[in-house]
C-alpha cells in the first residue's frame, strides 16, 4: 500500500513539473525574446505624415526616423499654408500653443512612447494635442509596415508668373517645398497699373452689407501699380474663397494631379490660372 501511494505521489509531481514547464514557455517569454519582438515592430527608415490643411489655414506635419528598430527622433511641427513657415513667435500669436508643441516634442523624444507622454503637463491647445496623437500613431503604423517616405520634390522656394495679365491684374505664385512636400502655396494677383477698383462694404461684424437688390454693396477705391488684389480693393469675394480652396487641395495632395475640384465653384479663371502656375513652378523642383 505504501509503495502504491509513493508511486502515485511521484506521478503527480512529474505531471506538475511538466505542465509548469509548458506554461512558462508559452506565456512568459524571456527578456531577450521580449526585446526581439519590440525591436522587430518598427522597420528602419525615415517616415513622414502631413495632415490636411484646416479651415484656419494651417496644418500639422511630422517626420520620424527609426534606427535599429527603435525610434531615433521625431519632429512635429505646425505650418502656415500660405507662407510654408512653421508657427513661431514671429508669425503666430498664441504662445501657449507654441509651448505645447515644444513640450510634446521634448517628451516624446525622451520617452519614445506615446503612452508615457503626459498631455496634461501643459494647458490649452487641445487640437494640437489630438493632432499630435493622431500623427504619431500614423507614423508608427507606417514604420511597422516599412512604408518608408520618399521625397517627391527638391526642397526650395519656387515661383511662376503669368505671361500676361487679366483685366489689369497679373497672377503670380510662390510654392515652398520642405522635406520633399509642398508646405506653402502663395497665389496672388498684382495691379499692372494705377487704376480705380471697387470693394465690398462690411458692417461692424465684418459681414457684407447687402443692398435692396440682394447684392453686396460696394464703394470705389484707388489701386496703385503693384498692389496685391485683396478684399480692400476687389469686390468679387468668391475669388478669394477659390484661392483658399485650391491652395488646400494642392498642399493636401502634394501636387496638382488628381485634384477634387467639384466643391470649388466660381472664379474658374482664377482656379485654372493658379493650378497652371503651381505646375509651372514645380517643374524646377523635380
Amino acid at each position: 500500500m505504501k509503495r502504491r501511494l509513493g508511486v502515485m505521489v511521484l506521478i503527480v509531481a512529474l505531471i506538475a513539473v511538466f505542465f509548469t514547464g509548458c506554461g512558462k514557455n508559452d506565456s512568459e517569454p524571456t527578456s531577450d525574446q521580449s526585446k526581439d519582438v519590440a525591436t522587430g515592430d518598427l522597420q528602419d527608415g525615415n517616415y513622414l505624415v502631413k495632415m490636411p490643411v484646416s479651415d484656419h489655414g494651417n496644418y500639422p506635419m511630422a517626420k520620424m526616423e527609426v534606427k535599429g528598430g527603435e525610434i531615433a527622433s521625431l519632429e512635429y511641427v505646425e505650418i502656415l499654408a500660405t507662407s510654408g513657415e512653421e508657427k513661431s513667435e514671429g508669425n503666430y500669436n498664441y504662445p501657449e500653443g507654441l509651448e505645447v508643441i515644444k513640450n510634446l516634442n521634448e517628451q516624446f523624444n525622451e520617452k519614445k512612447d506615446l503612452a508615457e507622454v503626459d498631455f496634461d503637463a501643459v494647458t490649452g491647445a487641445t487640437h494640437t494635442k489630438e493632432s499630435f496623437k493622431d500623427i504619431v500613431n500614423e507614423l508608427l503604423a507606417k514604420a511597422s509596415k516599412g512604408e518608408v517616405y520618399e521625397p517627391a520634390y527638391k526642397d526650395g522656394e519656387y515661383t511662376a508668373k503669368a505671361d500676361e495679365g487679366s483685366h489689369g491684374w497679373l497672377a503670380e505664385v510662390v510654392v515652398v517645398v520642405r522635406d520633399g512636400q509642398i508646405v506653402g502655396v502663395d497665389y496672388f494677383e498684382v495691379a499692372e497699373e494705377d487704376t480705380e477698383s471697387n470693394k465690398v462694404v462690411f458692417d461692424d461684424d465684418k459681414k457684407p452689407v447687402v443692398g435692396s437688390d440682394g447684392k453686396p454693396e460696394t464703394e470705389p477705391v484707388q489701386v496703385k501699380a503693384g498692389d496685391r488684389k485683396s478684399v480692400d480693393n476687389y469686390a468679387y469675394l468668391d475669388s478669394f474663397d477659390v484661392v483658399k480652396g485650391v491652395q488646400k487641395q494642392i498642399i493636401d495632395n502634394n501636387g496638382t494631379e488628381n485634384l477634387d475640384l467639384d466643391g470649388i465653384t466660381g472664379a474658374t479663371n482664377t482656379r485654372d490660372t493658379m493650378i497652371e502656375l503651381v505646375g509651372k513652378a514645380l517643374e524646377s523642383a523635380m
